[in-house]
């Protein structure tokens, strides 16, 4: 029914359950009953708050394993990857800012030199009703991020959910229920586009994560009512391994990241510059570590199918472009057959450049491509060279090299001799630069972006600052006098 929305799974390609859609005119109402929620939970303390997030922590560690089946069933990847990075990594992330949150947002001194009669100091006060939407990849730490860390924040959570992983965004509210947080802190809203573009016109701070085109329109959205708008985009990340490389382990590492979740994740190694003296054993490397990953066959290797025709139809588009631009496909690179679901082989591309869209475009799929390159410093120029800047990777046995190469790239995050792992640290900023978004979650960046940042200043004494300075009508005080006063202070 079309008041109904469903939920399948992408294996086998049956319903999972469904649940209400909700009219994009009830949002209005939905999000003032979150503003009354609002009132209540701002005025709880920090140390009230943490034992909220605390008893939420628990209840997850509780449903963990109802969690990682809900999620499995819903975007089709084994149990054992929607474990430990939807549920352990949402934990982490619980349990972080349930004991960092005063840290991040107690009061914090502010220098007033030369005033110094005055005093001043940064106080940081939750903004309202955060909106979150949501995507389907990750469909419960993907939501869980902003909705605690605003939570933390002193703010309530109105959650639209992916339409194709919307049981998994309802376990939120409902497990947050189960937790005993207040009435309608959380609440769930279901649909399409045309329910987020109604949540962004009520809420007062918007988090939206998801592709590079949906994120402009949602940041158009938000200039026009002047809110805040903390977006995580797409990424087209690269890896580089220079001629001193741990060959092996930068091979099965990039493996890892390109494959896991079917190459379905924002942080995944879609492009490889290697340089060209070590090469030949790197791609040797490569194929072996590829030997151990498998589609659709159900055990152990298994990456999963891609969500949905659509996505399966994108990665074989760009799979094509390139061979037609004269790149080789070495392994892969076909769809699965005898399965009901959108499942791909795991592909290995090499001959490729970048006028072929798989080393432009975003791909999410299991592809990896390759690109040799002379030396270094090209390595850095091609992995530069994309409108996206999510996160990227370099590999080198020398420190103080690769820490050179981390800083010269355009990117938000990067990992020196590893991959992916800073999506799952909440200790750091994780954001975007270029196309890749606006804002940074986690750490301090991340919670203090549900909050105005509120500068108080106060007399030392019983005169103002102005007064002590002569800043008063009549004026009393010539432009010598001014002009004194600034080379005293700032001749040195």
């Amino acid at each position: 029914m079309a008041d109904r929305l469903i939920s399948y799974d992408p294996r086998t390609l049956e319903p999972v359950g469904e649940v209400d859609r909700t009219p994009p005119g009830e949002v209005p109402a939905i999000v003032e009953r979150s503003r009354k929620a609002f009132q209540a939970w701002s005025s709880l303390s920090f140390d009230e708050r943490k034992r909220h997030l605390l008893a939420f922590k628990r209840v997850i560690i509780a449903r963990g394993e109802e969690i990682a089946g809900m999620v499995s069933k819903e975007t089709g990847k084994p149990v054992t990857d929607a474990y430990p990075f939807d549920v352990l990594t949402s934990l982490n992330l619980l349990d972080h800012y349930a004991r960092r949150a005063r840290k991040y947002l107690g009061r914090r001194r502010a220098g007033t030199w030369p005033y110094v009669t005055s005093q001043g100091w940064v106080q940081y006060e939750p903004r309202g009703v955060a909106g979150v939407i949501s995507p389907w990849n990750y469909p419960f730490f993907l939501a869980m991020i902003p909705t605690v860390s605003a939570l933390a924040a002193g703010c309530s959570v109105v959650l639209k959910p992916s339409e194709k992983t919307p049981l998994t965004g309802q376990m939120v509210a409902d497990l947050a229920a189960e937790a005993g947080l207040p009435a309608d802190l959380i609440q769930v809203v279901h649909g399409e586009g045309d329910v987020g573009a109604a949540l962004i016109e009520e809420v007062d701070v918007i988090a939206f994560t998801g592709s590079t085109a949906v994120g402009r329109k949602v940041a158009e959205a938000a200039a026009r009512r002047l809110i805040p708008a903390v977006l995580e985009l797409g990424g087209k990340d690269p890896l580089i391994v220079l001629d001193d490389a741990d060959l092996r382990h930068a091979a099965r590492a990039a493996v890892w990241s390109g494959m896991v979740n079917a190459g379905q994740t924002c942080v995944a190694t879609e492009r490889i510059y290697v340089v060209d003296s070590v090469a030949d054993p790197f791609m040797d490397e490569l194929d072996r570590a590829l030997d151990d990953v498998a589609a659709g066959t159900g055990d152990r290797r298994d990456v999963g199918p891609l969500i949905d025709d659509r996505q399966f139809e994108h990665v074989q588009r760009q799979i094509e472009d390139a061979v037609a631009r004269g790149a080789k496909v070495v392994r892969g690179g076909r769809p699965v057959p005898g399965v009901a679901g959108k499942y791909l082989e795991p592909t290995l591309i090499t001959d490729v450049d970048h006028s072929m869209s798989i080393m432009r475009e975003e791909t999410f799929g299991p592809v990896i491509a390759v690109m040799r390159v002379p030396d270094e410093e090209t390595a850095v120029r091609m992995a530069n060279d994309t409108r996206y800047g999510l996160h990227a990777t370099v590999w080198s046995k020398d420190a103080a090299r690769a820490r050179r190469v981390a800083t010269r790239l355009r990117s938000g995050t990067v990992a020196i001799n590893d991959t992916s792992v800073n999506f799952v640290l909440p200790t750091m900023p994780f954001g975007g630069a270029g196309e890749s978004g606006l804002g940074s979650a986690f750490a301090a960046e991340g919670i203090r972006a549900y909050c105005i940042p509120k500068g108080v200043t106060r007399a030392r004494t019983p005169w103002p600052t102005t007064a002590i300075l002569g800043a008063r009508f009549p004026r009393r005080r010539g432009l010598a006098y001014w002009k004194s006063i600034a080379r005293a202070l700032f001749r040195w």
